[in-house]
């Protein structure tokens, strides 16, 4: 639509977008000539696959552990947000 001239409001009218997706989209095509994401622009993971079982370990021998607790029996500098995105990754809730 951009390329047979169509103005940038008139094309978020047509495929129900917002103007800045739209303009973001244009910008990547005339750019890279591609509109489709990145791979690999995921924010990488902060903590093991062994410290993820430690941290679903600790929940399930005590359902009343803090988050804070586990981190420092973890020992890994990570947020308390990191340890209750590994629990419901594990179909575990924290308390």
């Amino acid at each position: 639509m951009k390329t047979a001239g169509w103005s940038t409001r008139r094309v978020v009218g047509q495929v129900d977008r917002s103007e800045c997706a739209v303009r973001n989209c244009w910008g990547q095509w005339t750019r890279e000539g591609t509109h489709a994401r990145k791979t690999g622009s995921k924010a990488t993971r902060k903590t093991t696959r062994r410290e993820n079982r430690r941290i679903e370990r600790q929940a399930l021998v005590d359902p009343t552990v803090t988050r804070s607790t586990i981190r420092a029996d973890v020992g890994v500098a990570i947020v308390p947000q990191t340890i209750s995105k590994q629990l419901a990754e594990a179909n575990l809730k924290s308390k």
